[in-house]
């Protein structure tokens, strides 16, 4: 908590505002976050995530829907002008550090009561007026630096919609590949199904196979056949969402959506090892712990400007008065006037106002640390998290496609035995569901490590400074 002003007296406070004799409180600051665990250390590296990771996964399509995404998003064009606003503040508030001038015109005319003359008087006047507050004990300069934090999280902001963007356009097109991967896997598993079901009945009518065997081959098939509309639902809303993230209707998809539709892709797969970085990298990359960083700054610089309302505000102010006044007639009178001076208001003695100000402040400073900290710690574990279920996941992939192969192997000796009548179909569809599993799980497994990907490098902060965003969207542009 920032220590506040000692409270003083009238008498004594207005002694030591007039002598100009005030302690700077000092800025709170956050602690250090804890050390990362064994992701971070196993990862770290001297380089940054890439600005543009998702180019790591060689697949142009993917590229193309981030690209879309990116340039079409209503949510990103509403954080522009969130920016946009920040910055129109913070010109407003510099705009206070200088002098400011008005102008002010008026006419009236007027008829003297009791008197016979038909005469009308009509006086016109005009005033120009510049003012300037001295900023002696930093007011406004602390609301500047306030301003100028709120400018810095709302970029940060519009950084994280665009990380936020570019995963979500990333997982819909690796669950739309991982769906297609499954029901390819499905469909391919239902043809050599149906095979082995007109082979069985074959067998059947020559009384080498059993109504039982028949009965089980149907079954198998059936259960496969239900499972392809699941997929293919899933597909479907995969494309779905590729298709509003792209900003394209849902009655008429954007093309390059509907060319996903018609050509069918591999799930994408990382080319090269993510780069972790180191935490401290983290840290200076994640636009959440950014975000968090510039609002202590906008409240510390908050706290300074309740804390300068302890003292009198000094305004130089001039004045320049013009009177005309014409009796109907000819002009009676005609004066200019002029006055420059400073003045000094102050809330004292009674400042109890402004003390309930300073804790409100206190307050808010304590509140957006405290969230800092809770931030840091959420952003560590997050990153930890997902670099570890992206390890876990990539090691389960060689021996999955091992345990494929021997499938595939097991299956063409089951179906050899069968046909030389040394063992009954049922090693047939044992060996079937094995192959179907084992295929399925490793699009799964596929699908989950390239989920998981896009997962850590959200985790790691994602992309760009706000400068390279602007320079990336304008080069879409």
């Amino acid at each position: 908590m920032v220590p506040r002003y000692a409270r003083l007296s009238g008498a004594a406070a207005l002694a030591l505002i007039m002598a100009g004799c005030a302690s700077v409180p000092e800025r709170p600051v956050a602690e250090a976050p804890p050390a990362a665990g064994d992701a971070f250390r196993a990862g770290a590296s001297a380089e940054a995530v890439s600005a543009d990771w998702w180019t790591g996964f060689n697949d142009p399509v993917l590229a193309g829907l981030v690209d879309a995404s990116l340039e079409a998003s209503p949510a990103l064009r509403a954080a522009d002008f969130s920016v946009a606003e920040a910055e129109a503040a913070l010109r407003l508030a510099l705009l206070g550090a200088s002098p400011t001038g008005s102008s002010r015109a008026g006419i009236t005319a007027a008829r003297p009561t009791g008197s016979t003359a038909d005469r009308i008087n009509v006086s016109a006047t005009g005033t120009l007026a510049a003012s300037w507050e001295f900023d002696a004990f930093g007011r406004i300069a602390a609301l500047v630096e306030a301003a100028r934090f709120d400018t810095a999280a709302s970029r940060e902001l519009r950084r994280d919609i665009a990380v936020t963007l570019a995963s979500e356009t990333a997982l819909a097109y690796i669950n739309l590949r991982g769906a297609e991967a499954r029901l390819e896997v499905g469909r391919r598993n239902a043809e050599t199904q149906m095979e082995g079901l007109e082979l069985v009945r074959t067998l059947v009518d020559n009384g080498r196979a059993t109504q039982l065997d028949l009965e089980q081959a149907e079954t198998q098939y059936r259960t496969t056949l239900a499972s392809l509309p699941v997929y293919e639902a899933d597909r479907e809303a995969a494309i779905s969402r590729l298709a509003a993230l792209t900003a394209a209707p849902a009655s008429a998809a954007d093309p390059l959506v509907q060319q996903l539709a018609a050509t069918p892709g591999l799930i994408p797969s990382l080319s090269a090892p993510l780069s972790a970085g180191t935490p401290e990298e983290l840290l200076r990359r994640r636009p959440d712990i950014r975000i968090a960083e510039a609002q202590i700054g906008a409240a510390l610089a908050l706290g300074d400007a309740a804390r300068a309302d302890l003292f009198p505000r000094i305004t130089l102010n001039a004045n320049l008065l013009g009177l005309v006044r014409n009796t109907g007639v000819a002009l009676s009178d005609e004066s200019i006037g002029f006055d420059f001076g400073p003045a000094i208001s102050w809330a004292g003695p009674d400042l109890r106002g402004v003390y309930a100000g300073i804790d409100v402040a206190d307050a808010r400073t304590g509140r957006v640390i405290a969230n800092y900290q809770s931030t840091v710690l959420d952003a560590l574990a997050d990153a930890e998290t997902a670099l570890t279920n992206l390890a876990s996941e990539a090691r389960r992939t060689t021996d999955l496609e091992a345990a494929l192969a021997s499938a595939r192997r097991a299956h063409d000796l089951a179906r050899l035995r069968y046909q030389e009548g040394l063992d009954s179909y049922l090693n047939v569809l044992d060996a079937q569901r094995s192959l179907l599993d084992a295929e399925d799980r490793l699009a799964v497994n596929r699908a989950e490590t390239a989920r998981r990907a896009v997962r850590a490098y959200r985790s790691l902060g994602g992309i760009w400074t706000d400068e390279e965003l602007a320079a990336f969207r304008a080069g879409l542009g």
